[in-house]
């Protein structure tokens, strides 16, 4: 199966959607990567992901990335360093509880999106979005092999 496959037309959109939302409320930026394998620890390959699309570089180093292995069954969050001085310890643990949970129903777009409301919401309190700030990042889904 092609990874850029795994979410339909209409849930691309919905995901897209949820990030744009959320991205009007903050700073921060919020980005999906979908690709097939992961042989090893998946947040180990969400840091590598994370940084070989520059979400490292933003100005208040607050992009989170979600990652999602198809078929491997991984999945896995990163935010940065800027986050991780605010957000509750427990924090990244519920939302990708949230979303793996949504996941074992079948509900793949629905979990990543409630997961970007979630962490979205998140960044808003720590990070709400200045009129000065434009976007930095892309919004759309990234894909591996």
């Amino acid at each position: 199966m092609n990874v850029a496959d795994f979410f339909s037309d209409e849930q691309k959109h919905q995901v897209k959607a949820a990030i744009e939302r959320m991205e009007h409320k903050t700073s921060g930026e919020i980005r999906l990567h979908v690709e097939g394998d992961c042989k090893g620890d998946a947040y180990e390959r969400a840091l590598q992901v994370f940084h070989r699309l520059h979400m490292h570089k933003t100005k208040h180093r607050n992009a989170v990335l979600f990652y999602l292995a198809v078929n491997h069954n991984k999945f896995a969050i990163v935010g940065d360093e800027g986050i991780h001085k605010n957000v509750p310890e427990n924090f990244w643990t519920t939302v990708k509880d949230h979303v793996i949970a949504q996941f074992k129903q079948g509900k793949f777009a629905e979990g990543i999106c409630e997961g970007i409301d979630m962490t979205g919401e998140m960044l808003h309190t720590y990070f709400p979005k200045n009129a000065n700030e434009r976007n930095q990042l892309s919004d759309e889904i990234s894909y591996g092999k």
